[in-house]
């Protein structure tokens, strides 16, 4: 077996396409994961720039297998569901053979780490077994918690439970980017079991990166993202929880909203502030043209994804998160 970087996209993408066609989200399309469409526009625009590095498995005057990955100065990220290889006996090796190729081919560019997210549907974990055990068996470890994401179709959504009065919500508060960085921390690292499930991130549980993600969001860096799509709710005219989205363009996707962040005070939890807020967002981003919602929450955040199921939200896929240090 020879591994090669590819100098004709056109045959890599031939070859990719080839690797790629049985897994699931390859001939599926779904709403909220990886697009093949999205997948090759990204990869073509990237062939031969700098930090891109795309590699070809030969055997004999056929490619078996392709690896690609990114990096820029200690860092450095796989591709989606790579390596890939022609469905074989020996995929297997295939998949050694260009992930060892691609460690040792960045390790002399200088990176340090190296990271990868295994997505899959979380009723079909088999799908994944093999890959996660190339990494496993490669020295990548989880380097954060798992994480879920769900989503939602907005024209099939439950009834939303009724509110008590003294509970409103007020949207002149969503342009306030420090505003909300205090909300977060109030919401997301109050409390030791707050901090025990959120503690790992920085955009929720420090002020100084929450305002930074948040500005981002605002200003459109992420998506278009409304006033509207920022809502804080008061309860006897006193913050209680609060929520943040933007909207997800693609032209080969539906217009899907994506829900950004969601916090209740500890004080006002159990009163159904959360599922107030979602549903109060979902005629936001009905209102806005999306036909879907989707929102990703740590693994362990149990009470969250319950909260989201029964405001609609259906759990679509888990997420690994690996890292390796070479």
């Amino acid at each position: 077996m020879k591994i090669t970087e590819s100098r004709n996209w056109g045959v890599y993408e031939s070859a990719w396409k080839k690797c790629m066609k049985d897994y699931y989200w390859y001939k599926e399309d779904p709403v909220f994961d990886w697009n093949k469409h999205e997948e090759l526009e990204e990869m073509e625009s990237e062939f031969k720039k700098a930090g891109r590095v795309f590699l070809e498995a030969h055997e004999d005057d056929t490619i078996v297998g392709v690896l690609g990955l990114r990096y820029r100065g200690k860092d450095a990220s796989l591709r989606r569901w790579e390596p890939a290889a022609l469905k074989s006996s020996r995929s297997k090796q295939v998949w050694k053979a260009l992930l060892t190729n691609a460690l040792s081919h960045i390790s002399a560019k200088g990176v340090e780490r190296v990271r990868v997210t295994m997505k899959y549907p979380v009723n079909n974990e088999v799908v994944a077994h093999p890959l996660l055990e190339l990494y496993e068996k490669s020295g990548f470890e989880r380097y954060q918690p798992d994480s879920i994401d769900l989503v939602a179709r907005l024209d099939h959504l439950p009834e939303p439970t009724p509110i008590r009065a003294s509970i409103r919500i007020d949207t002149q508060h969503g342009t306030i980017p420090e505003k909300f960085g205090e909300y977060c921390i109030r919401a997301y690292a109050s409390t030791p079991e707050d901090r025990e499930i959120h503690g790992f991130d920085a955009n929720v549980t420090d002020y100084g990166t929450a305002v930074e993600v948040l500005r981002s969001i605002l200003g459109g860096g992420f998506g278009p993202s409304p006033i509207e799509l920022w809502k804080v709710a008061l309860v006897d005219n006193e913050p209680a929880g609060f929520v943040g989205a933007f909207i997800r363009e693609s032209k080969h996707k539906p217009l899907t909203g994506i829900l950004g962040p969601l916090g209740v005070f500890p004080e006002y939890r159990r009163l159904g502030i959360g599922a107030y807020l979602v549903s109060e967002l979902f005629n936001s981003m009905k209102n806005h043209g999306c036909e879907y919602a989707a929102v990703g929450t740590p693994a362990a955040n149990k009470n969250a994804i319950a909260m989201y199921e029964k405001t609609g939200y259906k759990l679509s896929s888990h997420l690994v998160h690996l890292e390796k240090t070479l």
